[in-house]
């Protein structure tokens, strides 16, 4: 009996100890019966709270992190096609976009050739109508100029002489008559004196005049220098030494030359020519006597003397002369020439007040002046003719009347 309850205790503990070889059972029968337990299956596959803790098992395999399972699922599928969408309308982005820099470079592109093609316009227009604009100002200066002549034909009288020099001057002043006034009944204007010796001024490029070689620098008693004068306070009497500025009226801009500048129509002289507003070093000159003349040093010169101007930087001569002509207008060209020991009647001015002449009458600062170029008869001119930035055409041109012939005296 003994034995036999042992083995019966020995029983009992082996149906109470779990067997760790047996498949695992599944879940209790439920109201549709028992379910099949299969070899493999998770045992924890449709429990409520998800897979084993710890466990590796993909896919709805229990056996290794590194085993596959038996499919994708749904949301594996979902996700790999939106990737596989937005994949697409990324390349379709970039080509759009491609495209859409491409037509705006093209854009951009026609834009610059039609800014480009409008400005090449504009900018020919503008030539054509500077280019209109010269020609009609030229026309106009060359019809005063016949006016003019017709006029002082018409009027001229042989008698009236006209002394070159300083001293030939002071003493005809005492039989000359007063001098006519521009602008008179008569309707002549200012008329000049005939040069000493000469047939009287027609102001025509044509009628080509030579310079007296008497009357140059050559064996004249005239001092080569004399002292420079400035000007202080109210002393706006015009001497010999004094130096100056010349404003042109109309434009404003300060009769100039340099070494830089050259004239390009075949003299080879310094250039001379309207520059800025306000003066320079290069825009000074002095008033010196004609050669041959020998007044003292800081004379007073009366309208009607005949006057040298001397760049004080350069030491070359107001200059002006036939046969050379002015590229932009085709008037007698002005140039800087000679120094101190190479001067000729060329270098030779009249000097006048505007208007009227006033020969005999004290030279004054406030008044506007002309400057007649002894040899031609023609005045020193100036125009809005520009040759490039801040270079204005200055010629030798007409009889003195118009208010381009205008110039006005500055002192430093």
């Amino acid at each position: 009996m003994i034995f036999f309850k042992g083995n019966n205790n020995q029983q009992q503990q082996q149906q109470q100890r779990p067997n760790q070889y047996a498949p695992p059972q599944g879940p209790p029968p439920g109201p549709s019966g028992p379910s099949q337990s299969h070899y493999g299956q998770n045992p924890y596959g449709n429990s409520p709270q998800g897979p084993r803790p710890g466990s590796n098992m993909v896919g709805g395999s229990q056996y290794g992190g590194n085993m596959p399972g038996g499919g994708y699922s749904q949301e594996e599928i979902d996700k790999n096609q939106r990737n596989e969408r937005y994949k697409d309308w990324g390349t379709k982005a970039g080509i759009a976009a491609l495209g859409a820099a491409a037509i705006g470079a093209a854009a951009y592109g026609i834009h610059e050739w039609r800014e480009d093609k409008e400005e090449e316009k504009e900018e020919e227009e503008k030539r054509k109508r500077e280019e209109e604009e010269t020609k009609a100002r030229l026309r106009r200066e060359e019809e005063e100029r016949r006016r003019r002549e017709q006029q002082q034909q018409q009027q001229h009288h042989q008698g009236s002489g006209y002394g070159g020099g300083y001293h030939q001057q002071q003493q005809q002043q005492h039989h000359q008559p007063s001098p006519p006034r521009y602008g008179s009944d008569s309707g002549g204007g200012f008329q000049p004196p005939v040069p000493m010796g000469c047939r009287p001024y027609t102001y025509d490029q044509n009628d080509v005049r030579h310079a007296n070689p008497a009357r140059s620098s050559e064996n004249s008693p005239t001092p080569r220098e004399y002292p420079q004068l400035r000007h202080v306070g109210n002393d706006n009497t015009i001497k010999m030494g004094s130096i100056i500025a010349l404003k042109h009226n109309m434009t404003g801009r300060f009769l100039h030359t340099d070494r830089s500048h050259s004239t390009q129509t075949g003299s080879n002289q310094q250039l001379v020519f309207g520059f800025r507003w306000n003066p320079d070093e290069n825009d000074w000159w002095q008033v010196l006597p004609a050669n041959h003349d020998v007044p003292v040093p800081g004379a007073i010169v009366s309208y009607g003397t005949q006057i040298r101007l001397r760049h004080l930087q350069t030491g070359r001569h107001l200059h002006s002369h036939y046969n050379y002509r002015d590229p932009k207008c085709g008037q007698n060209e002005i140039t800087a020439y000679g120094d101190q020991t190479l001067s000729d009647e060329n270098d030779h001015w009249v000097v006048e007040r505007w208007g009227t002449g006033s020969y005999g009458q004290t030279w004054d600062a406030n008044d506007a002046i002309v400057l007649r170029h002894y040899v031609s008869g023609m005045t020193l001119h100036s125009h809005d003719i520009m040759f490039s930035e801040d270079v204005q055409s200055v010629t030798c041109f007409g009889p003195g009347g118009e208010e381009n012939d205008k110039w006005r005296v500055k002192f430093e």
